[in-house]
């Protein structure tokens, strides 16, 4: 079973200007987690960890560098230290969004389920917008990796039907769960994904995609036909004519 990975984007990677402030000690931990964040975006993880922990020195009470450094950890497969990292930061930010996001999808990779699917339902209660919405189909997606298919279904469709950017997100978690063989779970994201949206491009791709790792030879067919119906300019067009699937 493809366990998801733990990591949800949520902490932007914006450099601050310093300028002139009589508290230069929070200033320099925001340049450092800025700094820290964008290490970490870029794989350099030494860098990386040394400016988190001197974001961490400089605010000790700020709970986003030390979920960067559970980030980081996880990233290097330090899953004992990043969940040291994940539980401080969960008390500094009880309710905030990324970090229950990130926490409890670090836990379903871990295969804890229940507790994973507890951060999802506080975040979903506790908070609004992208964050809610992140949160249900996290749920999801971790119902999912448990094997659990008609909850999983449930889920993403409640989202789905709520949320208007929902879908286009199942389309591409679609892509990458095709790119990793679980197949099944790509079948139930793209048929959810086609009850609220209009066929794409990238749709009928991923359902020539699937097919043809179903050996199903006249679904390729129906769905290539659809394509040049449809988007005869589009790039998986010119994919599906040479025969890239």
């Amino acid at each position: 079973m493809f366990r998801y990975s733990g990591i949800i984007p949520g902490l932007p990677v914006v450099l601050l200007f310093a300028g002139c402030t009589p508290h230069p000690g929070p200033v320099a931990g925001e340049i450092r987690l800025q700094l820290g964040l964008q290490y970490l975006a870029v794989g350099e993880y030494t860098a990386a960890g040394r400016n988190l922990w001197r974001a961490v020195k400089a605010s000790p009470d700020d709970y986003r560098p030390i979920l960067g450094l559970a980030r980081l950890y996880q990233t290097q497969g330090h899953d004992a230290m990043a969940g040291v990292c994940y539980t401080r930061a969960e008390k500094l930010a009880p309710e905030n969004g990324y970090v229950l996001n990130n926490y409890g999808a670090f836990l379903c990779a871990l295969r804890q389920y229940d507790k994973a699917q507890s951060r999802f339902l506080l975040a979903t209660l506790s908070t609004t917008g992208d964050n809610r919405t992140q949160a249900m189909l996290s749920s999801g997606y971790c119902f999912l990796d448990e094997g659990q298919l008609t909850r999983a279904a449930e889920k993403l469709t409640t989202v789905s039907r709520t949320e208007p950017a929902a879908a286009d997100k199942l389309l591409a978690e679609a892509g990458r769960r095709i790119e990793r063989q679980k197949f099944a779970d790509a079948g139930l994201l793209l048929d959810i994904y086609h009850q609220f949206r209009s066929a794409s491009a990238e749709s009928l791709w991923l359902k020539i995609l699937y097919a043809a790792r179903q050996n199903d030879a006249n679904d390729v067919k129906r769905y290539g036909e659809q394509l040049a119906r449809i988007f005869p300019l589009s790039i998986q067009y010119q994919r599906y004519l040479a025969n890239e699937y």
